[in-house]
């Protein structure tokens, strides 16, 4: 079947549109998800070493600028020297601390006995240690002095590290008087009478 040329001149530019459609009717492809941003690991908070560490007994005055914490290697045996582990953690404000350790007779401190820090900043603990050689059992006491620089001005503290060697002797019951016979007097409560004076 032949087509005139007029018919010919107007079935190309259809055909031409259908196949025009049929590449528009393809699937567009999909956009791009954008990018995420690289998350950046959350850092953890810094371990605080010293939390299981016991607390210095302060002075009892207000304002101390400036707490202790401490903990001993181990248990303190008599004529065993120990390490002990001293955290200086200042307040808010605090320029500078100097602490002087000083022991009690029955133990002997070694080491460097005095301690400066410079610059220091809130919270963060300045660790600090020495030996402490118990030369007898009882209950015993290092003594910390810490002065601490708040804006020029000076602010001295003193705190207690407490401790135990050995087992103590525990203070007894002193013994009831006795009579010559050797027997235990025991005293009695006193009696109110009002029984009238015989004259």
């Amino acid at each position: 079947m032949k087509l005139s040329p007029r018919r010919l001149l107007v079935c190309i530019p259809v055909a031409t549109l259908a196949l025009l459609g049929a590449c528009s009717s393809e699937p567009e492809p999909e956009a791009a998800a954008p990018a995420k941003a690289p998350t950046k690991p959350v850092a953890a908070a810094p371990k605080d070493e010293t939390a299981t560490f016991a607390r210095a007994v302060g002075d009892g005055k207000p304002g101390a600028a400036v707490n202790i914490r401490y903990e001993f290697s181990g248990k303190p045996t008599l004529g065993v020297p120990t390490e002990l582990d001293i955290a200086f953690i200042p307040s808010a404000g605090v320029d500078s601390m100097e602490a002087t350790l000083a022991g009690m007779d029955g133990i002997t401190l070694a080491g460097p006995l005095t301690a400066s820090f410079t610059s220091v900043e809130a919270d963060k603990p300045y660790r600090h240690k020495i030996s402490v050689l118990p030369d007898r059992t009882g209950v015993f006491y290092i003594t910390a002095s810490v002065n601490t620089q708040i804006a020029g001005s000076g602010l001295n503290r003193t705190f207690s590290i407490p401790f135990v060697v050995g087992q103590p002797v525990t203070q007894q019951k002193a013994a009831p008087p006795k009579d010559a016979t050797g027997e235990s007097i025991k005293s009695l409560p006193a009696e109110e009478t009002t029984a009238p004076k015989k004259k």
